[in-house]
Protein backbone atom coordinates (compact mmCIF):
# COMPACT_ATOMS: atom_id res chain seq x y z
CA UNK A 1 0.00 0.00 0.00
CA UNK A 2 0.78 3.37 -1.16
CA UNK A 3 1.35 6.54 1.72
CA UNK A 4 0.69 10.37 1.18
CA UNK A 5 1.76 11.78 4.78
CA UNK A 6 0.03 15.37 4.93
CA UNK A 7 0.91 17.47 7.87
CA UNK A 8 -1.01 21.09 8.51
CA UNK A 9 1.49 23.11 10.14
CA UNK A 10 -0.04 24.17 13.48
CA UNK A 11 -3.60 22.96 13.04
CA UNK A 12 -5.36 22.80 17.03
CA UNK A 13 -7.93 19.79 17.39
CA UNK A 14 -10.71 22.48 18.25
CA UNK A 15 -9.73 24.61 15.49
CA UNK A 16 -10.31 21.78 13.23
CA UNK A 17 -13.65 21.58 14.69
CA UNK A 18 -14.92 24.94 14.46
CA UNK A 19 -14.02 25.73 11.33
CA UNK A 20 -15.69 23.90 8.48
CA UNK A 21 -13.56 20.81 6.71
CA UNK A 22 -15.58 18.71 4.81
CA UNK A 23 -12.87 16.93 3.18
CA UNK A 24 -10.87 16.65 6.97
CA UNK A 25 -14.61 15.33 7.82
CA UNK A 26 -14.32 12.65 4.91
CA UNK A 27 -11.56 11.24 6.62
CA UNK A 28 -12.66 10.98 9.58
CA UNK A 29 -16.10 9.40 8.42
CA UNK A 30 -14.28 7.20 6.26
CA UNK A 31 -11.26 6.34 8.55
CA UNK A 32 -9.96 6.18 11.76
CA UNK A 33 -8.92 9.21 13.82
CA UNK A 34 -8.52 11.09 17.15
CA UNK A 35 -8.34 14.38 17.91
CA UNK A 36 -5.81 14.06 21.33
CA UNK A 37 -2.89 12.79 19.71
CA UNK A 38 0.15 14.45 21.56
CA UNK A 39 2.74 16.19 19.91
CA UNK A 40 6.59 16.67 21.34
CA UNK A 41 8.60 18.88 23.33
CA UNK A 42 9.81 21.26 22.81
CA UNK A 43 6.92 21.88 20.14
CA UNK A 44 8.25 23.81 17.44
CA UNK A 45 8.15 22.75 13.57
CA UNK A 46 11.30 20.64 13.09
CA UNK A 47 11.66 19.17 15.82
CA UNK A 48 8.40 17.72 16.00
CA UNK A 49 8.97 17.11 12.08
CA UNK A 50 11.73 14.80 13.15
CA UNK A 51 9.67 12.62 15.54
CA UNK A 52 7.37 12.24 12.98
CA UNK A 53 9.96 11.29 10.69
CA UNK A 54 11.78 9.09 12.99
CA UNK A 55 9.51 7.78 15.95
CA UNK A 56 12.34 9.51 18.03
CA UNK A 57 12.01 12.14 20.86
CA UNK A 58 13.93 14.69 19.91
CA UNK A 59 16.11 14.16 22.99
CA UNK A 60 17.11 11.14 21.00
CA UNK A 61 16.87 12.03 17.48
CA UNK A 62 18.98 15.46 18.32
CA UNK A 63 17.06 18.26 16.27
CA UNK A 64 15.74 20.73 19.24
CA UNK A 65 15.50 23.53 17.38
CA UNK A 66 14.34 25.37 14.21
CA UNK A 67 18.13 25.31 12.48
CA UNK A 68 18.84 25.09 8.81
CA UNK A 69 21.96 22.64 9.65
CA UNK A 70 20.57 19.91 12.33
CA UNK A 71 22.71 17.69 13.54
CA UNK A 72 20.62 14.74 14.12
CA UNK A 73 21.91 11.75 15.96
CA UNK A 74 22.98 8.63 14.13
CA UNK A 75 20.27 6.31 15.14
CA UNK A 76 17.86 8.95 13.78
CA UNK A 77 16.81 7.61 10.52
CA UNK A 78 13.65 9.00 8.52
CA UNK A 79 10.95 7.16 7.17
CA UNK A 80 11.95 8.48 3.55
CA UNK A 81 15.35 7.22 4.18
CA UNK A 82 14.15 3.30 5.40
CA UNK A 83 11.61 3.68 2.53
CA UNK A 84 14.40 4.03 -0.01
CA UNK A 85 16.20 1.14 1.81
CA UNK A 86 12.90 -1.41 0.39
CA UNK A 87 13.05 0.00 -2.91
CA UNK A 88 10.67 2.39 -2.47
CA UNK A 89 10.03 5.53 -4.89
CA UNK A 90 9.84 8.87 -2.36
CA UNK A 91 8.80 12.58 -2.59
CA UNK A 92 7.95 15.84 -0.76
CA UNK A 93 6.32 18.65 -1.33
CA UNK A 94 6.90 21.38 1.08
CA UNK A 95 7.21 25.40 1.50
CA UNK A 96 9.97 25.48 4.26
CA UNK A 97 13.41 24.98 3.00
CA UNK A 98 14.67 23.72 6.26
CA UNK A 99 12.97 20.13 5.51
CA UNK A 100 15.27 19.34 2.85
CA UNK A 101 16.89 17.75 6.10
CA UNK A 102 14.46 15.23 6.85
CA UNK A 103 16.27 12.59 5.08
CA UNK A 104 19.61 11.79 3.81
CA UNK A 105 21.23 12.50 0.32
CA UNK A 106 19.85 10.68 -2.24
CA UNK A 107 16.82 8.90 -0.37
CA UNK A 108 14.30 11.48 -2.14
CA UNK A 109 13.16 11.12 -5.50
CA UNK A 110 11.61 13.99 -6.31
CA UNK A 111 12.04 16.93 -3.94
CA UNK A 112 10.06 19.75 -4.56
CA UNK A 113 10.41 23.23 -2.75
CA UNK A 114 8.11 26.31 -3.41
CA UNK A 115 9.24 29.25 -1.09
CA UNK A 116 6.03 30.51 0.90
CA UNK A 117 7.39 34.04 0.71
CA UNK A 118 7.48 34.66 -2.83
CA UNK A 119 4.46 32.86 -4.26
CA UNK A 120 0.81 33.83 -3.00
CA UNK A 121 -1.54 31.30 -1.90
CA UNK A 122 0.88 29.02 -1.90
CA UNK A 123 -0.67 25.79 -0.54
CA UNK A 124 -3.12 26.00 -3.38
CA UNK A 125 0.30 25.86 -5.79
CA UNK A 126 1.54 23.09 -3.80
CA UNK A 127 -1.93 20.80 -3.78
CA UNK A 128 -2.01 20.64 -7.39
CA UNK A 129 1.30 20.34 -7.87
CA UNK A 130 1.68 17.42 -5.67
CA UNK A 131 -1.85 15.82 -7.10
CA UNK A 132 -0.25 15.86 -10.46
CA UNK A 133 2.57 14.02 -9.46
CA UNK A 134 0.97 11.82 -7.83
CA UNK A 135 -1.41 10.64 -10.95
CA UNK A 136 1.79 11.15 -13.19
CA UNK A 137 4.63 9.02 -11.20
CA UNK A 138 3.01 6.88 -8.52
CA UNK A 139 5.30 7.12 -5.54
CA UNK A 140 5.11 4.50 -3.04
CA UNK A 141 5.54 7.67 0.20
CA UNK A 142 4.76 10.86 -0.79
CA UNK A 143 5.13 13.98 2.17
CA UNK A 144 2.53 16.91 1.43
CA UNK A 145 3.26 20.16 3.80
CA UNK A 146 0.75 22.76 4.21
CA UNK A 147 2.21 26.02 5.99
CA UNK A 148 -0.74 28.87 5.97
CA UNK A 149 -2.62 27.85 9.22
CA UNK A 150 1.07 27.94 11.54
CA UNK A 151 1.69 31.52 9.19
CA UNK A 152 -1.76 32.48 9.91
CA UNK A 153 -1.58 31.47 13.96
CA UNK A 154 1.71 33.45 14.06
CA UNK A 155 0.23 36.87 12.30
CA UNK A 156 -3.04 37.08 13.80
CA UNK A 157 -3.70 34.58 17.01
CA UNK A 158 -4.37 30.74 17.23
CA UNK A 159 -8.33 31.35 18.02
CA UNK A 160 -8.78 34.21 15.31
CA UNK A 161 -11.07 34.57 12.09
CA UNK A 162 -8.01 34.64 10.40
CA UNK A 163 -6.77 31.20 11.71
CA UNK A 164 -9.94 29.56 11.08
CA UNK A 165 -9.86 30.88 7.65
CA UNK A 166 -6.59 29.05 7.34
CA UNK A 167 -7.89 25.61 8.76
CA UNK A 168 -10.79 26.16 6.17
CA UNK A 169 -8.05 26.82 3.00
CA UNK A 170 -5.67 24.06 4.15
CA UNK A 171 -9.19 21.49 3.97
CA UNK A 172 -9.35 22.80 0.78
CA UNK A 173 -6.34 22.24 -0.31
CA UNK A 174 -6.41 18.86 0.75
CA UNK A 175 -9.22 17.97 -1.45
CA UNK A 176 -7.46 19.48 -4.56
CA UNK A 177 -5.43 15.79 -3.36
CA UNK A 178 -8.70 13.74 -2.57
CA UNK A 179 -10.33 14.53 -5.69
CA UNK A 180 -7.92 14.40 -8.07
CA UNK A 181 -7.47 10.84 -6.81
CA UNK A 182 -11.01 10.25 -6.74
CA UNK A 183 -10.73 11.53 -10.28
CA UNK A 184 -7.83 9.22 -11.74
CA UNK A 185 -9.82 6.30 -9.86
CA UNK A 186 -6.42 6.12 -7.13
CA UNK A 187 -7.97 6.45 -4.12
CA UNK A 188 -8.02 2.85 -3.15
CA UNK A 189 -4.45 2.84 -3.95
CA UNK A 190 -3.14 4.87 -1.40
CA UNK A 191 -3.04 5.04 2.62
CA UNK A 192 -3.66 8.70 3.40
CA UNK A 193 -2.83 10.05 6.86
CA UNK A 194 -3.31 13.44 7.82
CA UNK A 195 -1.36 14.86 11.00
CA UNK A 196 -0.44 18.29 12.50
CA UNK A 197 3.18 19.04 14.03
CA UNK A 198 1.64 21.36 17.03
CA UNK A 199 -1.17 23.57 17.76
CA UNK A 200 -0.69 27.17 19.04
CA UNK A 201 -1.86 29.51 21.54
CA UNK A 202 -2.26 33.62 21.65
CA UNK A 203 0.60 33.95 18.64
CA UNK A 204 3.36 31.26 19.56
CA UNK A 205 3.32 27.51 19.69
CA UNK A 206 6.23 27.17 23.22
CA UNK A 207 4.67 26.60 26.14
CA UNK A 208 3.33 22.83 26.90
CA UNK A 209 -0.09 23.62 27.35
CA UNK A 210 -3.37 21.78 26.24
CA UNK A 211 -3.99 24.36 22.76
CA UNK A 212 0.02 23.44 22.30
CA UNK A 213 0.37 20.17 22.57
CA UNK A 214 -3.10 18.47 21.20
CA UNK A 215 -3.09 17.98 17.74
CA UNK A 216 -5.29 15.82 14.75
CA UNK A 217 -4.46 12.73 12.99
CA UNK A 218 -6.69 10.73 10.73
CA UNK A 219 -5.78 8.11 8.46
CA UNK A 220 -8.04 6.16 5.69
CA UNK A 221 -7.96 3.61 3.25
CA UNK A 222 -9.62 0.32 2.17
CA UNK A 223 -8.18 -1.42 5.27
CA UNK A 224 -8.58 1.11 7.63
CA UNK A 225 -11.50 0.87 10.18
CA UNK A 226 -14.38 3.33 9.10
CA UNK A 227 -15.88 6.17 11.53
CA UNK A 228 -13.54 4.74 14.34
CA UNK A 229 -12.33 6.62 16.90
CA UNK A 230 -9.22 6.45 18.25
CA UNK A 231 -9.63 6.40 22.65
CA UNK A 232 -5.58 5.98 23.40
CA UNK A 233 -3.07 7.76 22.29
Amino acid sequence: MKTILVIIDGCRSDGSQQAATPNIDYMIENGSHTLNARTVNPSITLPVHFSIFTSLNPISHNVLTNTGSPSPSSGARSIIDVAKDFGKKTAAFYSWEHFRNLSSLGSLDHSHLINSSSVENCDIEMARDAADYLISSNPDFCFVYFEGTDLAGHEAGWTSNEYLDAIEMADTVLGIILEKLKREGLPDCYNIILHSDHGGVDRHHMENTQEVMTVPWSAFDPGVKSKHKITTV
